[in-house]
């Protein structure tokens, strides 16, 4: 059995190689409105450490489409901040440019960026200058999507260890929504 900083290293490492695959070019970027992404932060190691070993997933809400639905819609009817959600999806962007957002107030912050920057970590400046949206508050419900519920799971255990308690996870993720 690997040791559990062999384990950090090699998920760093994966992240690492996976976030650096994943940037778009400026050009591409531009083209489709898909932010590109410029890390100055690297992870630590007892960051990564802790979510290896961790044996208590954190509470995350499970939700649906419908649910996914009427959360955006309170977003886009009123705003980001009277509503306290944030929908953040962490596919990367060459899926995101494949299906489209899933609404236009969806932020994107691929998983490999949350890893590698270890991103719920980051100062809200430093968070904003590199992702290019506002952080999210302690108060505010961060729900995360990718394609099919499984990364937005990792997503929100990198989320619980940095404090945050409102997590909730998109369950069918974009293969549920653009079905």
């Amino acid at each position: 059995m690997k040791s559990v900083a062999a384990r950090a290293f090699l998920t760093l490492a994966i992240a690492s190689r996976h976030a650096r695959a994943f940037t778009p070019s400026h050009a591409l970027a531009a083209r489709t409105a898909i932010p590109s992404f410029s890390i100055n932060h690297v992870a630590s190691t007892t960051s990564t450490t802790r979510f290896m070993s961790s044996t208590e997933p954190p509470s995350v809400t499970q939700i649906g489409k419908a649910e996914l639905n009427e959360i955006l819609e309170d977003i886009e009817n009123s705003s980001r901040e009277e509503s306290g959600y944030v929908v953040i999806d962490v596919r990367n962007p060459d899926e995101i440019i494949a299906t489209g957002k899933l609404a236009e107030c969806v932020e994107t912050l691929p998983l490999p960026f949350i890893a590698q920057a270890n991103a719920f970590n980051m100062s809200e400046e430093e968070f904003e200058e590199s992702f290019h949206f506002k952080k999210p508050s302690m108060d505010e419900t961060i729900v995360l999507s990718c394609k099919a519920g499984i990364r937005s799971m990792h997503a929100a255990q990198f989320a619980a260890m940095a404090g945050y308690t409102n997590l909730v996870n998109y369950s069918g993720g974009a293969d549920d929504w653009f079905r």
